[in-house]
């Protein structure tokens, strides 16, 4: 039975899920919640638009006396179609929100990951070891390796997303922290993240 093939990028695809599971769970609690009234919609737009009604008009395609009516409750009940344009962008405001309070968590706690691959290994002294052997390895990556590897997987780079996690993984699980050996990963075959 042959190996399963791996998406061109697993490590960012892990790490976006990971990042989806982790918005979610924020989203899931109450107090967290997205405002529900129109009220509520456009006083939360109004704030993330720097307390300006007419951006907030402007967004919205209303009149900027519409939108201070809806701050002072005077109109409660939209039309459905500003109802939607309404919903569609404070959910997309707050999902944003969602998403930076996730990579922040992350970024304090870490992340630990689950990988099976083949693990080389660097000394300058010794040399490259030709002993590479696959290994299904789980452990935690500090924070500022989580932070590196968050900014890789923010510019796209797969290659320095691998090299991030082959090395926090390899230096944890191989005892090699201060070493001065590097760890490299080969022959890919699953990864996957959890808080």
């Amino acid at each position: 039975m042959g190996r399963q093939v791996m998406p061109a990028t697993p490590v960012l695809d892990a790490l976006r899920d990971i990042h989806r599971l982790e918005r979610d769970r924020l989203a899931a609690v109450p107090q967290k919640g997205m405002p529900k009234s129109p009220q509520a919609q456009v006083a939360f737009l109004h704030r993330r638009l720097g307390r300006s009604t007419p951006r907030v008009a402007a967004l919205l395609g209303v009149h900027p006396e519409t939108v201070r009516r809806y701050l002072r409750g005077q109109r409660r009940n939209p039309p459905p179609e500003f109802a939607d344009r309404l919903h569609r962008e404070v959910a997309a405001r707050f999902r944003s929100r969602l998403a930076r309070q996730a990579d922040d968590e992350m970024r304090r706690r870490g992340l630990r990951a689950y990988i099976t691959a083949t693990f080389t290994f660097y000394s300058p002294s010794a040399g490259t070891s030709e002993d590479g052997r696959e290994r299904r390895l789980n452990e935690d990556l500090t924070p500022s390796e989580t932070e590196r590897l968050l900014a890789a997987r923010d510019a796209g780079d797969e290659e320095r997303a691998l090299q991030i996690v082959g090395q926090g993984v390899g230096e944890a699980y191989f005892d090699l922290r201060g070493t001065g050996m590097d760890v490299e990963v080969r022959d890919l075959v699953h990864i996957k993240f959890e808080l």
